[in-house]
């Protein structure tokens, strides 16, 4: 849970038991590569590949597509569909997945160590595009503009969200000190210039045996979400107990960033359908503890069913234990657990999540017009989860980067 040399979260063990048709127009009776524009008038890239004979379940929550293609133009979705009306230009890269399923890249929306470049090829590599780093040191924040450069020139490594350093008072749980309100501001505004894509905060009792931790005030709060919603940015807030939750939620969060490992507060709940707070769980950092998962499976299956979006994440490096690169699938065993059916997993792994981590206009759900970030996998997830561990195929931005599926005859 980000702070590596204490284990943050063994301070609960002692007392817990605990993310179109654009070939009408683009392909016609004349299938060709050649560019067309679309209704708006908008010159539309030829189509550089094609995806044939899979069942695409596209992210939205839509029935899926039994026998789908999918054209990409260059980095982007041209078109997705069924086969018999989405025809494929002459000519193009054309690859029969002979009815694996087609799903979003998924997004793993708690992680740390993302500013390794191993771990950001591991992921996306494994069918992950796409990772939220929930904080890191501001030494290591201060290089993002450039880490993100030489990301944007590799394709084979996940896209980096960060939300900086976690933010709090002296002596509180964090990583960068927060002095008064005012000093609150000029924090949050060094970390935009740093680049971040959104703000960390905390309301954390304790951790690794320490008790009564000092708490960023009412005031601090404010002025930290103010500012960081003036400039656009979202903010993620930290608990692991319930009774610390409402306080972050009435002060505006965006999300929860992980469940709490006793109980929902009275509230919660309601606040969170009207406000359209999302919550990343984080189980896999519970389990990894020894921490009894029984109370946030029923509060997750609460949540779910009141309609509350919830994303995937496994707080990668944020514990002890061994944490999956690529497909998080302890963490998407115990949502199943909860009771999320196989369709809301999906979702919460790729429409949600990029939402969850304002992307939701670039990636997350294969749709004309956004980022190609593909996953392929044998078998039907939906039938078995399971199935998400066979990964056959990934495309990142239009660029396959793993392929098992060309040599097989």
């Amino acid at each position: 849970m980000g702070m590596k040399p204490n284990y943050r979260l063994a301070f609960r063990l002692a007392s817990f038991s605990f993310v179109a048709i654009l070939v009408a127009g683009c392909v016609g009776s004349q299938a060709s590569t050649t560019a067309r524009s679309s209704p708006a008038g908008t010159p539309q890239a030829p189509v550089t590949l094609a995806l044939v004979h899979g069942k695409l379940i596209d992210g939205t929550g839509a029935a899926p597509v039994a026998d789908a293609t999918v054209l990409i133009a260059t980095d982007k979705i041209a078109a997705a569909g069924p086969a018999a009306t989405t025809p494929v230009p002459s000519g193009v890269r054309t690859i029969d997945l002979q009815g694996a399923a087609i799903l979003p890249g998924f997004i793993n929306a708690h992680v740390h160590f993302a500013f390794d470049k191993a771990n950001l090829k591991g992921w996306a590599e494994g069918g992950v595009t796409t990772v939220r780093d929930e904080s890191a040191t501001p030494e290591t924040v201060s290089g993002l503009k450039a880490l993100k450069a030489e990301i944007a020139a590799d394709q084979h490594l996940a896209r980096l969200v960060s939300m900086g350093s976690m933010l709090k008072v002296p002596d509180g749980y964090g990583q960068r000190e927060v002095t008064s309100a005012d000093n609150a501001r000029e924090v949050v505004l060094e970390e935009i210039a740093d680049g971040v894509d959104g703000i960390k905060v905390a309301n954390e009792n304790g951790y690794a045996g320490a008790t009564d931790l000092p708490k960023l005030t009412p005031d601090e709060l404010k002025v930290i979400i103010d500012t960081a919603h003036e400039h656009g940015l979202p903010v993620s807030g930290h608990i692991t107990s319930g009774s610390y939750m409402m306080t972050l939620l009435k002060a505006g969060v965006d999300d929860i960033a992980h469940g709490p490992l006793d109980y929902l507060p009275d509230g919660a709940v309601e606040w969170m359908v009207a406000h359209g707070t999302y919550i990343t769980p984080t189980f896999t950092v519970y389990k990894n503890f020894g921490t009894s998962l029984y109370a946030l499976e029923q509060s997750v299956g609460q949540l779910s069913s009141a309609g509350v979006h919830i994303a995937l994440g496994n707080d990668y490096g944020g514990g002890p234990g061994d944490f999956e690169l690529g497909i998080p699938m302890i963490e998407i065993e115990e949502m199943a657990a909860s009771g999320m059916t196989p369709m809301q997993v999906i979702e919460a792994s790729t429409r949600n999540g990029a939402q969850e981590l304002r992307l939701g206009s670039q990636v997350g759900t294969i749709e004309t017009g956004k980022l190609a970030d593909i996953l392929v996998v044998a078998g039907d997830p939906l039938a078995d989860l399971q199935a998400l561990r066979n990964v056959s195929l990934v495309v990142h931005g239009g660029t396959i980067i793993r392929d098992e599926l060309s040599a097989i005859p």
